[in-house]
Parts: structure tokens; sequence; C-alpha cells
């Protein structure tokens, strides 16, 4: 199977209920481009996407009934695939500052990710979810 150690440190550090930022960026080119397609957003480099992750991760918290599932999970030679639904807890610290959640609401967000490898890391990465499962029409969620 192609990639399959990347794909273990892949669940491990960004599937793990308390995933690993740090450990995830290593899985990352240092040119990295993460583009939010629901919402136009791009990330690019070590350090935005590592703030767009601590963002992330601080907006949400998980329980072990309420956790990230993935449904669909491959890689070729070139391409890295997951789908996964991703069950959350909002938190105080949600990203955007119009039309927050209230603290406490359990989301259920399906998420596709599509990346590109460049050797052994990652180098484009494109996140596929309808934006008003978890926000609403029009909505930035970190910009």
């Amino acid at each position: 199977m192609a990639h399959e150690a990347f794909m273990e440190k892949f669940k491990k550090t960004f599937l793990a209920q308390d995933s690993d930022i740090n450990g995830f960026i290593e899985l990352l080119d240092p040119n990295c481009e993460w583009v939010l397609e629901a919402s136009e957003e791009t990330f690019r480099g070590y350090e935005k996407i590592k703030e767009f992750a601590e963002r992330s991760k601080a907006a949400r918290t998980h329980t072990s009934e309420v956790q990230m599932v993935p449904t669909t999970f491959f890689a070729t030679e070139s391409y890295f695939v997951i789908e996964y639904m991703h069950n959350a807890i909002t938190t105080e610290k949600w990203t955007t500052s119009t039309n927050q959640p209230p603290k406490g609401l359990t989301l259920h967000i399906p998420i596709c990710i599509i990346a590109h490898f460049k050797g052994e890391r990652l180098d484009w990465i494109h996140e596929y979810f309808d934006l008003l499962t978890a926000r609403g029409a029009g909505q930035k969620l970190y910009s």
C-alpha cells in the first residue's frame, strides 16, 4: 500500500482525540498550502497552517463518544484522501467573531480532504465540507 507509514502517522496526529499539531506539521512540506474550499480561505507555510490548526483545535473538543470518525482513507503514489465525520463540541474559542454557536453545541460535519504528496510530505491540501453545516452562508471561518 502506498505511503502506509505516512497514513498511520496522519491518523495518530490528525484524527486523535488530543491531536498532535507539531507532529502533524512534520508531515507537511515547508511551503504547503491548505485551502478551505467552503470559505475560500488559504493558509500557506508551516506558521500559517499551525496557527489555523491551533485555532481549529481550540474551537472544539471531543469526547470518547463525540470525535472524528474516518469513513474513507487511502493514498496513491501522488495523492492522499480522507473522508471523515467530524463530530465535535464547540467551545468559547470558536474561530469566528460573528454568529458564534453556543458553547457546548455538538456539530456533525462531513469532511473530505484531498492532498498531494511531494516526496514523503504533503505540499497542498484541499478541504471540502458544507459551510452551511459549520457556520452559515457567506461566513469566513478564520479571516
